[in-house]
């Protein structure tokens, strides 16, 4: 089944500028009942959801009054006091003022308020579920937060979960970015870091890691049983062999109960590999309806052998750093991801992310966030929602400079068979080889030599210069 609990932007957690549509509220897995009388909920000029007050503050278990003379609307329950003036830029709690970036107002002659500033002064999890256009709301004490800190570290990856007292370290970036991770993830490391995974041996990924182990007991270390004939990786393994009481091993197949529904499965299906990179630890992370998959910086090849053990996750993180030796039709297609982030540096000297992979994504429908742009990212979710702090989503303009010949961003000038198509006007590609068109997100169009490619913007024009379409994606 598919779980799809989904993405939070910013409209609930006041994180991002996208907007949303709210139709329904879930308090407790229960609907919210709204009437012509009471007022339904709508969004405010700010990207915030206002709800009537009465109806959503009863069902909550308050109870309700309202202030003549001051304007104000208030809720208690359970020793808590929450007063909700008119028109201010803040709430009041047990007589401390709490600021919002929006107001409650007045509407029709109805009270509304913004549901997530007041319910989160309750203390409920207040959550943005975008295939149902709920807000879901939960007062489980049960429900914790989950924090996946997508660190800025330029060219290179690391990546910190926290959740509760438990703390995981995947990578730190290079050597030179090693006390960037250190300063970063200090204010959430209760006692030791639990597990640090070095997906494996690329200086990029692993050279910052003796940093982490001078500043942190680590528990437990993973990497991928790989070795180099580097001066960055025998720096990596001396430190990580020289930890004191620290269990080390490689990567097998394996689950880690986190608790609470949080689990971290290794999923190891290629080992010995001559190109590093797809012998990189492989983790999936699932908490309740939550799921999360980082590929450190797995290929294709590898990409497609633990497509099999997979099924639908929330956020994956792109295979090496956007390049179009990763992110394959293959898994994408399979684990149809809502959000995708790419760990990059700006301007990069490798060109990441290449702008097949943007175009990959977005004919995927698939939502694309950069380090490179946003800095760091960070991904919260209770298990049955999350929410995403960055900027903008990326498009085909993000791609780096000259990531592919001017046929990906301009025009195929290289093309044997000239067509004055820009990518971003296509709608199917074809090979002037084979003489076949597919569309954009067909598997096959990932093979297609670049000197072979050929856009267009109708079936019909592909059909004239005599392409045949692709029986696999039937274009």
């Amino acid at each position: 089944m598919k779980r799809k609990i989904l993405l939070v932007i910013v409209l609930l957690l006041a994180m991002s500028p996208t907007s949303a549509f709210a139709t329904s509220i879930s308090i407790d897995n229960q609907d919210v009942q709204f009437s012509q009388n009471s007022g339904s909920p709508f969004i405010d000029s700010s990207n915030r959801t206002q709800v009537p007050f009465r109806a959503t503050m009863e069902h909550f278990g308050c109870g309700v009054s309202w202030d003549t003379e001051t304007r104000t609307a208030i809720a208690e329950k359970d020793g808590i006091r929450v007063e909700v003036p008119i028109n201010a830029p803040y709430i009041i709690r047990n007589g401390e003022r709490i600021d919002n970036d929006t107001v409650a107002l007045i509407k029709d002659n109805r009270t509304y308020l913004p549901i997530r500033a007041v319910l989160e002064a309750f203390g409920a999890n207040v959550s943005w579920d975008n295939g149902t256009q709920t807000v879901v709301v939960l007062t489980n004490s049960v429900s914790k937060i989950m924090t996946v800190h997508f660190i800025d570290v330029g060219q290179g990856d690391s990546i910190f979960i926290d959740y509760d007292d438990y703390e995981i370290l995947i990578d730190a970036g290079s050597k030179g970015k090693g006390d960037i991770v250190v300063d970063y993830i200090e204010p959430y490391v209760d006692g030791n870091l639990d597990l640090l995974i070095a997906t494996h041996v690329h200086e990029d990924h692993i050279g910052g890691i003796p940093s982490v182990l001078a500043a942190f007991q680590v528990s437990q270390i993973i990497d991928s049983g790989d070795t180099a004939d580097t001066i960055t990786f025998k720096e990596y393994h001396s430190a990580a062999m020289s930890e004191p009481n620290c269990t080390y091993s490689e990567d097998a197949n394996l689950d880690i109960d986190i608790g609470d529904a949080v689990r971290l499965t290794i999923i190891d299906e290629v080992d010995g590999d001559k190109n590093a990179n797809n012998n990189s630890v492989v983790t999936l992370f699932t908490y309740n309806n939550f799921s999360m998959l980082l590929t450190g910086d797995s290929e294709k090849s590898t990409e497609n052998k633990i497509a099999k053990r997979l099924q639908d996750v929330n956020v994956l993180k792109a295979g090496h750093h956007g390049s179009n030796t990763a992110s394959s039709y293959e898994l994408l297609s399979v684990t149809q991801p809502e959000v995708v982030i790419i760990s990059a540096g700006l301007q990069n000297r490798y060109n990441h992310p290449h702008g097949e992979v943007l175009l990959r994504f977005e004919s995927m429908g698939i939502d694309a966030f950069g380090t490179f742009k946003s800095g760091n990212i960070v991904v919260s979710t209770n298990g049955y929602g999350y929410s995403l702090n960055v900027t903008e989503k990326l498009n085909i303009s993000d791609a780096g400079e000259n990531s592919a010949p001017p046929a990906i961003i301009t025009s195929p000038q290289t093309s044997t068979d000239t067509n004055n198509v820009t990518l971003s006007e296509a709608k199917y590609i074809g090979n002037s080889n084979t003489k076949k068109f597919h569309v954009l997100s067909c598997r096959y169009a990932d093979d297609i030599s670049q000197e072979n490619v050929i856009y267009f913007k109708q079936r019909a024009d592909a059909i004239s210069k005599g392409f045949v379409p692709c029986k696999v994606c039937k274009p």
